[in-house]
């Protein structure tokens, strides 16, 4: 039997969320739908769960944000911990209105699956301890509740939801690929090559460029090449570094090379670009993928 479950009498209307800590799984209360938004975090062992005929396996780390409408079960895989919050369609609404991201809610709404990604360790752990960190929010005061509740779920949304939706990866692409590009992310990362890039995936060469070319359209050095890039840029705009500075912070280890390609890239030389100055050709626009 379908159970069907309404934010009227399961969200308090004052704090606006629902959220509880989960150490088992109840299957009676599965199938479910409801109108409302839930975000689910498993913090130890493994689920499955079957969203719209669709099975899926969430192990610790994963981060699901399930929709109104979508249809699901879940079923434990021995000891499973997970943290379910809850909140209502028109709150995910205006957030999106606020943030003038109208196309990632429509996006978010029209997948066959929710929107899912596997959390690095540290990202994990760093969300559960916040979401645990609600039982310490006074019950006395739903308001201040509400409140820290939208900030928790405003920067979910920003850091780990819209960044799945945004460009070729938001493609199903493998755990270990995500877990990669979310390392690449880290400025410590930009000088890496090929060999880090094996010893951290745990692939081989031959491996690694076949999905990169995948998933992303591009090769692993050019992904590596246009993270660097962006970097530099927001570097140049919004910070006082010399040139040369922001160069070896962004990974380059040649300033000839930097140059070369910040040039090719944006049509200007960095200085140029740093004092806004518009290439007097267009650029050539050959990256495929931009971070």
């Amino acid at each position: 039997m379908l159970h069907r479950i309404n934010a009227e009498g399961t969200i308090d209307p004052d704090s606006e969320m629902h959220y509880r800590f989960h150490h088992k799984i109840d299957p009676a209360i599965y199938p479910q739908v409801h109108d409302f938004y839930e975000l689910t975090l498993v913090t130890s062992g493994c689920m499955c769960i079957t969203v719209n005929g669709q099975p899926q396996e969430l192990s610790a780390g994963t981060l699901m944000l399930i929709r109104p409408g979508d249809v699901h079960a879940r079923q434990a895989m021995g000891e499973c911990h997970h943290i379910n919050v809850a909140f209502p369609a028109r709150v995910v609404t205006g957030m999106f209105q606020y943030l003038e991201e109208p196309g990632m809610l429509a996006r978010i709404l029209e997948g066959d699956r929710p929107p899912t990604l596997l959390l690095t360790a540290g990202n994990r752990l760093l969300l559960q301890t916040r979401l645990e960190t609600l039982n310490l929010l006074p019950v006395s005061q739903p308001r201040a509740v509400c409140t820290a509740l939208r900030r928790l779920m405003l920067d979910v949304m920003l850091e780990y939801i819209l960044p799945t939706l945004s460009g070729p990866q938001a493609m199903a692409c493998p755990d270990w690929f995500r877990l990669l590009l979310e390392q690449l992310d880290s400025p410590e990362c930009f000088s890496w090559n090929l060999s880090d890039l094996e010893r951290f995936s745990g692939r081989t060469r031959e491996h690694l460029c076949r999905s990169f070319q995948k998933y992303l359209g591009v090769s692993p050095i050019a992904c590596l090449s246009a993270k660097r890039l962006n970097y530099a840029a927001n570097l140049l705009l919004h910070s006082d570094q010399k040139v040369i500075d922001v160069a070896y912070a962004a990974g380059f280890q040649s300033l000839g090379r930097f140059y070369h390609l910040f040039k090719r890239e944006f049509g200007v030389s960095p200085m140029q670009y740093r004092r806004g100055e518009k290439p007097v050709q267009p650029a050539s626009n050959s990256r495929k993928y931009r971070p």
